[in-house]
């Protein structure tokens, strides 16, 4: 008789402005702006080589149709980081999202202020022992909300799982 093979759902990893597993500030992130979190070490060993990425944005007041949050994937071996972001949660410019894993973007899909926009990335690969996300607000016209916590990223890792 053949195994069944399920995805086993891990502890999830939140990075947030503040009580998460990882900070990143977004309450408020300006437009044509972004962050990349601190670093998460995942530890020596076996690991999850897929996770599953949810994103969590609110615009400010009155976003338009189409304005997107870019997430990104920063990861590293503990010497070399991609696109040099650090280790720390700061600010990122333009050019260094190029050497970040792009994992996808969450669309506004209402013109209203203070709502949750979501998207959820399946499958994701994660390689190294440490890695950071990044969000780069994409709006042509709105800021992040500016309310800590309303705004986050979860990493669950998902490895595959044989009954």
């Amino acid at each position: 008789m053949a195994n069944k093979v399920y995805r086993a759902t891990e502890t999830p990893i939140t990075f947030k402005d503040s009580g998460g597993t990882k900070v990143i500030t977004l309450n408020g992130l300006a437009l044509g702006t972004g962050r990349v979190s601190a670093q998460q070490d995942r530890g020596a060993g076996s690991l999850a080589a897929l996770h599953e990425v949810k994103a969590i944005v609110q615009w400010t007041s009155a976003p338009a149709v189409g304005d997107t949050a870019e997430i990104y994937l920063f990861q590293s071996d503990g010497t070399y980081v991609d696109g040099t972001v650090g280790t720390a949660d700061a600010a990122i410019s333009s050019d260094k999202r190029r050497n970040g894993m792009f994992i996808g973007a969450v669309v506004c899909d209402v013109a209203t202020g203070s709502v949750d926009m979501c998207a959820t990335f399946q499958n994701v690969p994660i390689s190294s022992r440490y890695y950071s996300v990044g969000v780069w607000n994409a709006s042509a016209t709105k800021a992040l909300l500016a309310s800590a916590n309303v705004s986050t990223v979860i990493v669950t890792p998902m490895p595959p799982e044989i009954q």
